[in-house]
Order: C-alpha cells, then structure tokens, then sequence
C-alpha cells in the first residue's frame, strides 16, 4: 500500500477559486461537487499540470485504463474519496474510427480537495514535494481572462429530430426495441474561455457532479446530476435519471405530475430493469436489489424521477465498464439493439455525451457520472446535447420540446451577459 500525503489548509478557498488560481497552466481538473442535492458532492477536487495522461483509440478501450496505486486511509479522508486518475470514456469508444479518443484519462501526483460538509480543506497527494508545488501555485493570483463569444447556435432541425422520434416508435411497434433514447445536438462557434462557459453553466446549474477537464485538444465541461456507477467497499452502485418535469414553482404538484404520469414512469422502469440486470452480470447472485424506486429529485430548473439500485461485486473497474457501458439511461432496452438503432437515426455523432466521466479512486474503486447536460469545447466549436427516452406512447412533438427544455441552461450560459 501506498501512502496519501494529506495536509489540512489553513485558509480554505472556495473550489472556484482554487480553479482560477491553478488554472495558469494547461490541463485543469476541477471534480466540482456540493451538497445541495445531499446524496453525492462532498467533495470537490481541483488539480492542474498532470503527470501521466492515457489515451485510447475507439475499439475495446478497457485493457488501456490506468490502474491506481492503492492506499489507506488517512484520518481526514478515506483512500475512495481521493481521486488518482481523472477523465472519461466516451459514449463511441466502441465505434472504431470516432473522431474523439475513446477513453482519456489523466493522473495528477496532487489535489488540492474541498470538503463541503465540513468547510474544510486539504493538499493530497503524493508525497510532501508534490503537495507543497500545488500549495505554492494556489497562493498566485487567480487568472481573470474568462471572456469569450459564441455564435449562432444552430441545433438538429425540429423536423429531422421528430422523424428521427417517429422511426424509433415504428422499431417499438415492430417489436425491435421497448425504449431508444434519442438525442439532438446544439452546436455554435466558440472562441475564448472555456473555463469562462463553464463558470458561466456552473451558476445555470448547481450540480453535485460537475466536471471541468482540459484533455489537451478538447475540453469537457460537465454538468451531469446523474450517477452510473460508484464502486466502493466491494458495493456497486447506479442511479440512472428518466422522467422529467420543469420546475415552475409548485415542486410539490409537479413532483405528484411526475410521479403519476405513466409515460414517465414506464420510461423510468424498463430503465431500472435494464440496470438491474447490467448490474447482475457483474455483481454477486442474489445480491442486486433496488434501494430506492423512482423518487423524485428537484435540481435547477427541472426535476427528474431517480432510482437507485446496488450489488456486491469483486470485479475490477475495466469488467464492470466491459459489462455495462455505455450507461443503460441515455440508449434503451434492449441494449445492443437499440445502440445499433441509434446509430441509424441520429445525425450526429454522440462523441463524448452520453459516455461517463469522473475518477478512479486511491483505493481500487471509482466514481462515474453520465455525461449529460455537459458541453465540449474543441477546434473553435462548442457541442451539447439533449435527449429523452422513447416509449410506446412517446408524443413526437412533446420529445422534440423536451430537447429544448433541457437545453436551456446550455443556451442561457453561452448567451452574452446583459
């Protein structure tokens, strides 16, 4: 086992403002947590400068994830709250020629880490000379050149994305597919800040698993609310999103609409089965079960029917994602088939959205959310995403409008400031 060198900060800083101070040099990482929405965000990390990058072509990415250096506990954090290795898997990384590395992940020898619950923070790393480097560059003036511009933004025609909507309830009818899915790409010139946008998306929509990762000739700006897994302790757990209503002031109807509303809901339940079942192919016999059926979450804007099922594994990291990737929320069941449908009616390729993101831990496990409602910044583009899963009583045009509800926050942050 290795060792964590952890020192507490004397002066916390906000995590922003520890991501301006580091933000000088290329390759910022910003894990952005918070507690607003109690079960995940306790913390956040933000490290620069990494030492290691892996990256993997389209295919069979799985044997190229890094494995980690496996450490105890210390008395401030645990070994699975610390994150060794930080990046993505993207939603093509089984798609041979995609445009975008399948996998990228970076590794930095230190963190500086925020602890929301108790307002406290901490240097991690790897020994005392990588902490006291870290601690050196957070006590710089931050960086204040956050400006930028986009252009038009133009998205997937109302019109192609509801034939799109139309052929997936024909594959229903005919027995192909039970639920597909589908997204619909928004896509502007961008020149100047990413971290700009990002900051700018952050106050849009406080999120407990926010990501900022410059990845060389791309940045990823995530603001996902929505876990695919969490291996810790030999506990794996998923808590996929399906169903959604805009929150416009009476949380307590809306979220009674929600419950009720049977599309939602049948959405939501092949969802969960289907998880459950990616779930069981790595996961003890016996031991997967449901911990929490289809409550109701608000988060900015919007509220979202969420559930929560686990299980008992001894698998490594890269069998579970060999297993169960891409997450079973953003395709539909069953899943082969309905990647494949995918494929046939989008217009544009997912890239990184719909894919995950997040770190693998200092103790052998990991933590990963669903790369939705997330931006990505590359070659004087910026590219996001909205979508919804289709049932048999799906409305096209309801679909079509959903695309444009959960966007909203992309459009209001690239906007220029009144």
């Amino acid at each position: 086992m290795a060792e964590v060198w952890v020192t507490e900060c004397a002066s916390p800083l906000s995590p922003r403002e520890a991501a301006l101070r580091l933000a000088h040099e290329p390759g910022l990482a910003w894990l952005d947590g918070g507690l607003a929405h109690g079960r995940d965000g306790r913390f956040s990390f933000v490290s620069t400068a990494p030492c290691e990058r892996v990256t993997q072509a389209a295919g069979e990415p799985w044997s190229a994830l890094p494995s980690c250096e496996l450490a105890d506990d210390t008395r401030e954090l645990r070994a699975s709250d610390v994150p060794q290795w930080v990046g993505y898997v993207g939603y093509d990384a089984r798609t041979p020629g995609a445009s975008t590395p399948a996998l990228c992940f970076a590794r930095y020898d230190a963190s500086y880490a925020f602890d929301h619950q108790n307002q406290r923070a901490y240097l991690v790393g790897d020994d005392a000379a990588a902490c006291a480097r870290l601690g050196a560059k957070l006590r710089r003036a931050p960086v204040d050149a956050l400006a930028f511009e986009a252009g038009a933004v133009v998205a997937t025609p109302w019109s192609e994305h509801e034939a799109a909507i139309r052929g997936a309830l024909a594959l229903i009818r005919e027995g192909e597919v039970y639920e597909i899915n589908l997204a619909r790409r928004f896509r502007a010139p961008f020149a100047g800040s990413s971290l700009g946008l990002f900051l700018r998306m952050r106050d849009e929509s406080p999120v407990p698993l926010g990501l900022y990762l410059e990845a060389g000739e791309h940045t990823l700006l995530g603001r996902s609310m929505e876990r695919f897994l969490r291996l810790r302790d030999g506990v794996l757990s998923t808590s996929p999103i399906k169903g959604t209503v805009a929150r416009l002031g009476d949380d307590k109807g809306e979220a009674q609409a929600l419950s009720a509303d049977p599309k939602e809901r049948a959405e939501h339940a092949m969802v969960v089965d289907l998880m459950r079942n990616d779930l069981s192919r790595v996961c003890e016999l016996g031991s997967v079960r449901i911990d929490e059926l289809m409550a109701v979450l608000p988060f900015a804007g919007l509220s979202h029917l969420v559930s929560t099922i686990s299980g008992r594994t001894d698998a490594s990291v890269a069998e579970i994602l060999a297993q169960t990737f891409p997450p079973g929320s953003i395709t539909g069941a069953p899943k082969e088939r309905v990647v494949r449908a995918i494929a046939q009616l989008e217009s544009a390729a997912r890239g990184l959205y719909c894919g995950c993101y997040g770190f693998l831990d200092r103790a052998g496990g990991c933590s990963f959310a669903v790369t939705i409602r997330s931006a990505v910044v590359s070659a004087g583009l910026v590219d996001y995403f909205a979508g919804g899963g289709i049932v048999a009583d799906s409305d096209p045009a309801r679909e079509v409008a959903e695309t444009e509800l959960k966007a909203q926050m992309f459009l209001r942050a690239l906007s220029p400031s009144p």
